[in-house]
């Protein structure tokens, strides 16, 4: 299901991408795109009823690309809600907290039985 969800998102990308090319410039920074001097394809969507068009094309689509990325977060929070990023972690590593486990072959560093001489011991 969110493999499906994220193409559409990918395809509806590429579409507004398109949509918001074409649709002619308002602000007219520097001359670019605009109406009479400006040149950038003014005869190209010059009518009204293109321009509205075209504009209430991309509010639709860009309402819609904002439900599917809610969508797509609602549908990959359901696929992964059993396991965390640190979940994983700590089963692979053993934990961090756990205690170290001690083999049969190691022993503790013990005492030497023995005592030392007593130096007022005359057994000799």
């Amino acid at each position: 299901m969110s493999t499906v969800l994220l193409v559409i998102l990918l395809i509806l990308s590429v579409i507004m991408t398109g949509l918001i090319l074409i649709q002619r410039s308002e602000g007219g920074a520097l001359g670019i795109g605009g109406g009479g001097g400006g040149g950038g394809g003014g005869g190209f969507m010059s009518g009204r009823a293109a321009t509205t068009s075209v504009a209430r094309m991309t509010a639709i689509l860009g309402t819609i690309f904002l439900i599917l990325s809610l969508l797509l977060s609602v549908v990959f929070a359901l696929e992964n809600n059993d396991s965390g990023a640190l979940d994983n972690v700590d089963n692979e590593v053993g934990g961090l907290t756990s205690p170290a486990e001690s083999s049969d072959e190691t022993t503790p560093l013990e005492e030497p039985a023995t005592t030392p001489a007593d130096p007022t011991d005359t057994d000799e």
